[in-house]
């Protein structure tokens, strides 16, 4: 991940987040523009992103949750003022699924890939602050005036029946040398249908690795008997209408 030394201003953040701040060197290492996230060096390595008012409140709920569940790094701080969210999480060693120790070995890096995402999937529901992700994704969808009638077309029922990332791509998770490390960027996540996050994964493998050819690896990796193809084709087509 890309990280460029800013100056900042330590006044500019909540009082409970500036400690964590004075005296570090500060770098920006952001890839959205939804949101500001800067890399802090002192004597605690921190993410501090910076986001629009409320934007970030689900990020932070999803983080402590899988936090508990040791998937995920800690979440050192959660605040907002008149304009902003800010929010505060440990770095954990390693790099992200991007890095070119990972590329470099794609067709591991695609059966790790899958193998992680069964780890997560695996995970008890009890908890989870987000019941209803795929209600949420139709409603979107029905929202922004999308015909959802082609969705009946696939014999396929969408179940809200175990805890998702909501962004499984390669960015989003930590490695060291193909260690897992942890899961981020957790605000889209909630408890919602497998075939969201393999739709991610196999879109996200495409794109980074510039081929198809690791698709069936990572869908080897990640288990061949919970994946129904009329599921892949209801979310192929609910994420065209949501994205």
């Amino acid at each position: 991940m890309k990280r460029t030394e800013v100056a900042f201003d330590v006044e500019t953040v909540p009082s409970s987040i500036r400690p964590y701040i004075k005296g570090a060197a500060v770098y920006d290492s952001s890839c959205s523009e939804d949101a500001k996230t800067l890399y802090i060096s002192g004597s605690e390595r921190a993410f501090l992103k910076i986001s629009s008012k409320g934007s970030l409140e689900r990020e932070y709920r999803m983080t402590n949750f899988l936090h508990r569940h040791l998937v995920a790094p800690r979440a050192i701080a959660y605040e907002s003022d008149s304009d902003y969210d800010y929010l505060l999480t440990e770095s954990v060693t390693g790099e992200d699924g991007t890095a070119e120790e990972h590329i470099a070995n794609p067709n591991k890096l695609a059966s790790v890939f899958g193998e992680n995402l069964r780890r997560l999937h695996s995970l008890p529901v009890e908890g989870c602050p987000y019941s209803k992700r795929t209600v949420e994704l139709v409603d979107e969808a029905r929202t922004n005036g999308f015909d959802l009638q082609m969705l009946n077309e696939f014999n396929y029922s969408a179940n809200d029946n175990v805890v998702i990332h909501g962004d499984y791509c390669l960015p989003n998770i930590i490695m060291d040398d193909f260690s897992f490390k942890g899961f981020i960027d957790l605000g889209s996540g909630g408890i919602g249908d497998r075939h969201y996050d393999l739709y991610w994964g196999i879109w996200t493998l495409q794109y980074n690795l510039k081929t198809d050819r690791y698709r069936q690896v990572f869908l080897d990796a990640y288990g061949r008997s919970d994946i129904d193809e009329e599921g892949l084709n209801y979310f192929t087509i609910l994420n065209q209408l949501t994205d």
